[in-house]
């Protein structure tokens, strides 16, 4: 897929700048019951509960506002307090604190802002009370129904302006989750079904989990995602879940024209299954729009993957889908704010019927299709009488306005670029949040945030050792190689991270996947040779596992699911060596090597960053190997002294070439394994 014209985007960065932005006030929501402004109202009569609801049921408990206030002799607060060494009873205790002592009223609020802060990060355990302090929390309404006939089932019922959830409770243990929209479109309805079951999910009993202990954290999360929407939501008038729903359908079209065009283009692609050929257009075109899926509701586009190029089967396969590092982007919508983006607009037609668009006469060529991306019309909410005449407005609007919402892209993980292109996002007409850079933060510093960096300077240099798996050529046994690597950063960039974006249009995102994967590819290989990573043998069954192998070999953690050099993938496309290595022999490990120095020095241009890797060739040759890490992670290898008359040619007669060196480290993601398969093999 091509990236739309007049949207460039720029690769580095130096000097970031600092923009702030206001926030607006959070104006009141209707609700979908038809017959409940009252009943529900702090300052109207009380209805009955047949108004409220017709049911057989009787109403119990009403409530509705924000939390009350905190009560300081609990023992959770006590403790938060006495963690801080605040104790109001015993002021004493102060005096070995100084930097704890209170000098002054504004000090003392700060300080308990903070405990309140801290407190409310759990969101405690699901329980009738838990759920009450959270629908109260996101200031949604409530009621309670007793069950016929029986004082131990009820029902709590949480109903916003958009949604309606209904939480049973059969002696005081969640037994069903129901998740409604009364009055939105299929697009939305079709959802619910899954969206319940995630929900159900996070508040049922699990098998070995107890009331006492099961946390309330993931429902919130995803309810909590479903109320901001909510919130936003105006009835009649403007429904977020329908603006959301209708990006989702247009990229969902898009997907399947994507998936289809590669089938049909690359036969060969085709013919290695359909989960190579899904993760391929993943990683390579629009993404994959996704709906309440791995456990999170509502709808998010995922755009990369760990190890894309390893497919497996079986039991392998499930549990590599668990483990599996999914780089994906959460849709919203977001309180707009006076930010310089674009409102909302509600549609499902954001590319055209064709998908693809036909170049008018006169128009530049570009490589690929192009995505016939389209403009649909404003949205308009209408006002209500109540809104013309509400004080609380600066001003009466007699007509009807534009939605004071954008959407939202939350990235998940976040992602840390150069600032030129984090600078080159906001030229599309996006607004990054948080705005503010990290004092003196660079790329690197930003990728390895878990090192002990040295300070803002040029040159820098990183120093790190660790074991790395590999497999020889004829042995299906893994060994162990110690490398040392050295990073070497001559001209420092610096770095801005990619976390939440307010956009208008998805084609913006789309736009920008490339240039994420470009830099997502160049920091999983700093990470895997920088940093500590996971157990090889985590993806075997447990009777595969041999004892006294990995776990009790000191200083030897290697990336996860590259337990091999997952040769049978490497063999069709090398040629090399009929060995096939197999994930169920992890004994036999040599750990006796002494460690092979591998300098990485980090490149940062205009042009794209690149990598310079020196290691140990043959003999007492040193290998020199420049790698452009282009878009959507693909590795162009700029220069090269590996192959020469003497390699140039497989052991099956194939030709190897330079593209093959940046083909294989593609597959690899892992420069300490891609090293080790040069040397072992290509030496």
């Amino acid at each position: 897929m091509s990236t739309p014209r007049g949207l460039p985007l720029p690769q580095q960065g130096r000097t970031p700048s600092q923009t702030h932005h206001g926030a607006a006030a959070t104006p009141a929501a209707s609700t979908p019951f038809s017959i409940t402004q009252a009943a529900f109202s702090p300052h109207g009569p009380r209805s009955s509960p047949q108004q409220v609801k017709k049911s057989p049921a009787t109403m119990t408990t009403l409530g509705r506002g924000s939390i009350g206030p905190v009560n300081f002799d609990s023992p959770s607060v006590s403790a938060a307090l006495d963690a801080l060494g605040i104790n109001p009873a015993a002021d004493a205790v102060l005096e070995g604190f100084p930097e704890l002592s209170l000098s002054s009223e504004e000090d003392r609020a700060m300080r308990l802002d903070w405990v309140i802060s801290t407190l409310s990060r759990s969101k405690g355990l699901v329980s009738e009370a838990g759920l009450e302090r959270l629908a109260k929390k996101l200031e949604l309404e409530f009621i309670w129904e007793n069950g016929i006939g029986s004082d131990d089932k009820k029902t709590l019922i949480i109903a916003g302006s958009a949604l309606e959830l209904l939480i049973e409770f059969s002696n005081n243990i969640v037994q069903l989750v129901t998740l409604s929209f009364p009055d939105s479109t299929e697009i939305v309805n079709k959802h619910a079904g899954a969206a319940s079951k995630i929900l159900s999910t996070d508040l049922q009993l699990l098998e070995g989990q107890s009331p006492l202990t099961k946390s309330l954290d993931r429902f919130a999360a995803n309810f909590e995602r479903l109320a901001m929407l909510d919130k936003l939501s105006i009835n009649p008038g403007l429904n977020m879940f329908e603006a959301v729903a209708g990006i989702y359908e247009s990229l969902c079209r898009l997907h399947a024209w994507e998936l289809q065009r590669a089938r049909s283009e690359n036969p060969t692609i085709a013919e290695k299954g359909d989960q190579y050929l899904a993760n391929l257009v993943m990683c390579t075109k629009s993404g994959k729009p996704a709906m309440n899926e791995r456990g999170r509701v509502g709808m998010a586009i995922d755009y990369w993957k760990e190890d894309r190029f390893l497919v497996l089967d079986g039991a392998l396969a499930t549990r590599s889908a668990e483990k599996d590092q999914i780089w994906t982007i959460l849709i919203g919508c977001a309180r707009l704010g006076g930010m310089d983006v674009n409102p909302i607009r509600i549609s499902d037609s954001w590319i055209g019927p064709d998908v693809m668009k036909i170049p008018l006469e006169g128009e530049l060529e570009t490589e690929g299709p192009i995505i016939d991306w389209m403009e649909p019309e404003a949205t308009f909410v209408p006002t209500s009488e109540a809104t013309k005449t509400d004080p609380m407005q600066d001003s009466p609007l007699l007509g009807p306005r534009l939605p004071d919402a954008a959407f939202q892209a939350i990235f998940d993980p976040p992602v840390p670029v150069p600032s030129d292109l984090w600078f080159g996002i906001r030229r599309l007409g996006c607004v990054l949040t948080p705005d503010l850079p990290k004092e003196n933060a660079t790329f690197d510093s930003l990728v390895l945030s878990g090192r002990d960096l040295p300070p803002l300077q040029e040159p820098k240099t990183v120093s790190h050792k660790k074991k790395t798996s590999y497999v020889a050529p004829s042995e299906t046994k893994i060994s162990l190689a110690s490398h040392a690597y050295t990073l070497h950063v001559d001209d420092a960039v610096y770095g801005r991270t990619v976390s939440e974006i307010l956009f208008s249009h998805p084609q913006q995102l789309i736009t920008i996947l490339p240039y994420l994967r470009q830099y997502i590819f160049l920091a999983t290989l700093l990470k895997r040779s920088f940093q500590e990573t996971s157990d090889p043998s985590d993806l075997l069954d447990p009777a595969e596992k041999q004892p006294s192998t990995f776990k009790d070999t000191p200083n030897a953690p290697t990336t996860t699911k590259t337990v091999t050099t997952n040769a049978s993938d490497y063999q069709s496309f090398m040629s090399d060596d009929p060995a096939t290595p197999t994930f169920n022999a992890p004994n036999g490990v040599n750990n006796e090597d002494p460690a092979l120095q591998i300098d990485i020095d980090l490149s940062i241009t205009p042009d794209g960053p690149s990598l310079r890797v020196v290691f140990p060739f043959r003999n007492n040759q040193t290998a020199h190997v420049t790698l452009e890490i282009q878009q959507n992670g693909h590795v162009r290898v700029a220069a090269q002294d590996v192959l020469d008359e003497r390699n140039a040619t497989a052991p099956g007669g194939r030709q190897r070439t330079p593209e093959d060196l940046g083909a294989l480290l593609e597959r690899l993601e892992d420069l300490g394994k891609w090293v080790e398969f040069v040397r072992t093999r290509w030496a």
